[in-house]
């Protein structure tokens, strides 16, 4: 892109609201080009290093779930158990009552 700052040209003029609109426009562009840098830099340099520090943190992250998943199981587990073996003490007692035995 060409831009004129206050030099139209031949046979045109530009207003001062046109030459503040392009001046704008380079400034933005100019910020663009900037940020396309800035992104490319950041891709080349640093992409690496954060996709394999995310890749570190997502390693963990499996490690911990396949824990937490273990122990819950173990609980629940424990906690069947632990029914089964009361509702087998209370079948397991003898009998008792009041009342007098048969003879």
């Amino acid at each position: 892109f060409v831009f004129y700052r206050r030099m139209p040209p031949i046979g045109q003029q530009l207003t001062d609201r046109e030459s503040a609109l392009l001046t704008e426009y380079e400034l933005i562009r100019n910020e663009v080009k900037k940020m396309g840098t800035l992104v490319a830099e950041i891709n080349e340099d640093e992409l690496d290093a954060l996709t394999q520090s995310m890749r570190s943190v997502e390693q963990k992250l499996a490690l911990v779930y396949t824990v937490f998943r273990s122990s819950i199981y173990a609980h629940l587990s424990q906690q069947e158990t632990s029914q089964t073996n009361d509702m087998a003490s209370v079948y397991s007692e003898p009998f008792q009552t009041n009342c007098p035995p048969f003879d």
